[in-house]
């Protein structure tokens, strides 16, 4: 009985400063952790909206804690600017692809219409689903309208509210098109304010 007491203590310890250790690390880790998402999210929107913008910033805390509570796809927020003036926002946001959970970066401009789309992460196929990553696809998406407050999917892309989709990878196409979909009710929400 002595035996499983001791022991018992024994673990409970080692548990505890494990678990210790582990928040410590933890709490070092996840500043580096979210400091380079950002960096990543900025370089994609870097390349998204080109020479429209020149500044990215993040979009005030309580304001972004408000859209995303209504908007769980929505996970951050840019504000883009070009000589000081904001024109439009860039909305990191997740949906589900063929893989599983994807992340993707869509830029919006004030005039309704897309600046541009780049995906940040995914577990989609090499070669099928992860076509979103290249810039065929990707390019299709400047310039299209989201002024209907919707946008259509297609092969072709070739109508002002269409953006592409991929032969043999209907599953990961489809998933960006809800995703940006999903979060075309957070930008009108967010540039009315």
């Amino acid at each position: 009985m002595n035996n499983f007491l001791r022991n018992g203590i024994v673990l409970l310890v080692i548990a505890a400063v494990s678990a210790g250790l582990l928040a410590v690390v933890n709490g070092f880790t996840s500043k580096v952790i979210a400091q380079a998402e950002f960096e990543k999210s900025v370089e994609a929107y870097v390349e998204i909206y080109g020479d429209k913008a020149d500044d990215f910033e993040p979009l005030e805390e309580a304001k972004k804690a408000a859209i995303i509570e209504k908007y769980p796809s929505v996970q951050d927020i840019f504000v883009a600017k070009k000589g000081g003036e904001i024109v439009g926002y860039g909305i990191n946001h997740i949906t589900s692809g063929y893989g599983g959970e994807m992340t993707n970066a869509i830029g919006l401009l004030n005039d309704n219409t897309i600046a541009g789309f780049r995906n940040i992460q995914n577990a989609e196929t090499p070669g099928i689903g992860t076509q979103i990553t290249e810039a065929p696809y990707f390019d299709k998406f400047e310039g299209k309208s989201f002024a209907n407050g919707e946008l259509k999917g297609s092969p072709e892309a070739s109508g002002e509210d269409e953006i592409p989709m991929i032969s043999g990878a209907t599953v990961s196409s489809t998933a960006v098109l809800d995703g940006v979909n999903s979060v075309l009710p957070a930008y009108a929400e967010i540039s009315a304010q």
